[in-house]
């Protein structure tokens, strides 16, 4: 089973890898909140699975093809094109979960050895109603809006081995000294 804290410390760092890379650009708003994901019109998932030997965690993204998730989409991926669509939105979505979920893998490794990535895969979103067939021990949910135009949901599905406790802390991260090169004299 997962602890508490370790569902607290994984979200967390979900939390942040979203906010590090969703933004196309630097003042872009990121607002997440938990939230259950509903999901209406066209849109597909982007399904990636982090795993150990003592665990399994599901990360199902689900994207909107409406004209803002597909330009920001494009910004994201500084495509030429002003939108995306079709198999171009599908590698953009991809390449945004995989690059969050790299970021939460790395320091998914501070505190488990052989931790790995799947590749992400584009599932139809009534793909949604099977989660409860992998029988997670936990699931999160996330909403994910940027510039309150673009939004996209996150579904967590957290599963153990049966006879492991999966405990974790996130690793502290230290503030870089911004200072730029100035000499102090004794």
């Amino acid at each position: 089973m997962f602890t508490p804290g370790a569902i607290a410390a994984i979200s967390q760092l979900f939390e942040n890898a979203l906010v590090e890379h969703s933004r196309s650009r630097p003042e872009d708003d990121v607002r997440i909140e938990r939230a259950n994901i509903t999901t209406a019109g066209a849109g597909h998932l982007v399904v990636l699975n982090i795993s150990s030997y003592l665990f399994r965690i599901v990360a199902v993204f689900d994207f909107g093809t409406d004209d803002a998730s597909c330009a920001h989409m494009a910004r994201l991926g500084r495509s030429s094109s002003l939108q995306l669509d079709g198999q171009a939105l599908h590698d953009a979505c991809s390449e945004l979960v995989n690059m969050i979920c790299g970021a939460v893998n790395r320091n998914l490794c501070t505190g488990f050895r052989h931790v790995g990535m799947s590749t992400p895969f584009v599932l139809e979103r009534n793909c949604r109603d099977y989660l409860s067939g992998i029988k997670p021990a936990e699931v999160v949910s996330l909403a994910v809006s940027v510039n309150n135009d673009m939004q996209f949901g996150l579904t967590l599905c957290f599963c153990p081995d049966h006879s492991a406790q999966v405990d974790f802390v996130a690793p502290v991260t230290v503030e870089e000294d911004t200072s730029a090169g100035e000499l102090e004299l004794f």
